[in-house]
């Protein structure tokens, strides 16, 4: 009986750090297409004739988007952490 716990903690740790290296690297790679995109959206509309001032206001909103996106992550893992 004792074996089948340790082995099932084991499992469950390994499980957990899969994951959490999963969503580490999901958080730098949008972080970086986030970026990337930006920019890319702000050189479009320079070249089509649009102040830069007013590009970069337009392009501030993937970045908002990314944080809406993120905090609704985060507040589902406190979420699910205060029902267990």
């Amino acid at each position: 009986m004792k074996t089948k716990t340790i082995k099932t903690v084991l499992k469950s740790g390994y499980y957990i750090l899969k994951t959490s290296g999963h969503l580490l690297t999901a958080w730098l790679t949008l972080g970086w297409k986030v970026r990337k995109a930006r920019r890319t959206f702000e050189k479009q509309l320079v070249n089509v004739g649009m102040p830069r001032e007013d590009a970069e206001q337009l392009s501030r909103v993937y970045s908002e988007l990314k944080d809406q996106m993120l905090s609704t992550v985060k507040s589902a893992i406190a979420n699910s952490r205060k029902s267990s």
